[in-house]
This record gives C-alpha cells, structure tokens and sequence, in this order.
C-alpha cells in the first residue's frame, strides 16, 4: 500500500486554490497551499510533494520562474494551471509535466492528478 500522496497548490485566487484543495482532499491527498511562487517554491522544498499545482499568473514570479527555481532541486511532477493556452509548449519546454487550461473542469483536473501519481480514479 502507498503512503499518503502529497500536493503544494501554487494559486493567487484563494476560491480557486480552495477549489483544488477540496478536489486533491476528496482522493485522500495531503494538500499544502502557496498564495505566491516564492512561498509555493519554499513550500515545495519544505514538504517534498508528489506533485505541484501551478498557476501561471502570480502576484510575485509567474509560473516559469517558478518552474526553474522548482527543478533547481526537485523533479517532481508539475501540472500548471494557465489561462494562457498559447504558453503551453514553452511551459512544457520549461519543465511542466502536464499544462492544462483554466478554466478547467474539477473531474478532469483530478484525472489529470490521480494518472500523474497513478492513482486509481473512483467513479462517483
């Protein structure tokens, strides 16, 4: 059996951080949140999750800076988030695992978590 998966969630909005939170929590998944990409990069260091959520607009550094200073030390999985749908090959260039566009639906971004962490997903 798998330990408990962990999850920081890197989001300014705190409703749509709520939201993810809520998702992650609902699949048993142990969930820190960051409402900046300084204190999500410390986070990530801090709590060596199994993946990261990622917005790509932050009040401090988006989320490229936070890409590279997050694979300075640490290869875990990163889905991010963006409104921006053009940005996603340079996100995936960048070191992203999985972009997806916001807005997005919950069952599909928690289908997109539990293949990254290859979790069974439960039917409703």
């Amino acid at each position: 059996m798998l330990g408990i998966r962990t999850a920081v969630v890197i989001e300014d909005d705190a409703d749509i951080r709520g939201l993810i939170q809520a998702i992650l929590g609902a699949s048993a998944i142990d969930v820190r949140t960051a409402p900046t990409g300084t204190t999500g990069v410390t986070a990530v260091r801090e709590h060596d999750p199994d993946i990261v959520i990622l917005d790509f607009g932050l009040p401090d550094i988006n989320g490229l800076e936070v890409i590279e200073r997050i694979r300075i030390f640490s290869d875990v999985h990163i889905l991010m988030l963006t409104g921006h749908e053009e940005m996603a090959e340079k996100l995936t260039l960048a070191g992203a695992n999985t972009v997806m566009t916001k807005p997005f639906r919950p069952g599909a971004l928690k289908a997109r978590v539990h293949e990254a962490l290859q979790l069974p997903l439960q039917k409703p």
